[in-house]
């Protein structure tokens, strides 16, 4: 100070100071940096991941679609049968048992979207394809609850019919015990296992028919939701 160079003194810590907060500030910028690669790199793993799940989600649908509209087709066959050849109620029930009995569930991936929304992380999604991703979730739900409704009452009928039926292969087995066929008498059942058979196809019919154009409308969201992370994912 006795020699006036206080002013040097001041410049010399502003200095320091300056370079300290441009220190800090290059230090910040290199930790927003790291965190936002970080966050950017789950972005793309989880792009993939989703792709992943549409990808089989698309496949299972298209599968079903043709197995349903085989199904479909052969009831059709069996109805025009109707109209076509003289029927006796032995013929109207075999070819009943012909047609397809079994329930299929619907399931799809979601475990990605569900990971996504239970971590917090779908914010990391922009808006317009996180939302077509949360429908597309809902209507998942709706079609596999759909199912399974449908499945579920149709089981029921099922479970009244071999009730009056027993095991598939029980008549052919009971042709040669006449006291045992004479004492079960199954083909008193005729009628109602016939009607109930009629039910069941009938149900499968709408069931299936209506998850068919469920699943079409389904597969069109998915080449969207497709085009869209395509559009987000960085080579």
């Amino acid at each position: 100070m006795e020699k006036n160079k206080t002013g040097k003194y001041f410049k010399y810590a502003i200095g320091e100071i300056v370079l300290v907060v441009i220190g800090i500030l290059i230090a910040l910028s290199i930790n927003n940096w790291n965190e936002n690669n970080k966050l950017d790199t789950k972005k793309q793993s989880y792009y993939q991941q989703l792709l992943e799940d549409l990808k089989k989600d698309k496949e299972f649908s298209e599968n079903t679609i043709a197995k349903f509209r085989t199904q479909r087709k052969t009831y059709e066959d069996y109805r025009q049968e109707f109209y076509k050849t003289k029927l006796s109620p032995q013929d109207v029930n075999k070819n009943l048992f012909d047609l397809h009995m079994e329930a299929y569930g619907i399931f799809f991936n979601s475990s990605t979207i569900e990971t996504l929304q239970n971590s917090g992380e779908i914010a990391l999604i922009p808006a317009v394809l996180r939302n077509k991703l949360i429908d597309l979730k809902r209507f998942q739900e709706r079609i596999s609850q759909g199912s399974q409704n449908s499945n579920r009452s149709k089981n029921n009928v099922t479970e009244s019919i071999f009730i009056l039926l027993g095991q598939l292969d029980l008549e052919e087995r009971i042709e040669k015990q006449g006291e045992l066929k004479t004492f079960l008498n199954i083909e008193e059942n005729r009628k109602e296992i016939i009607l109930g058979m009629e039910s069941i196809q009938g149900w499968k019919n709408h069931s299936e028919t209506t998850t068919i154009r469920e699943l079409e409308e389904l597969l069109k969201d998915i080449t969207i939701i497709e085009e869209l992370i395509q559009k987000e994912i960085k080579d």
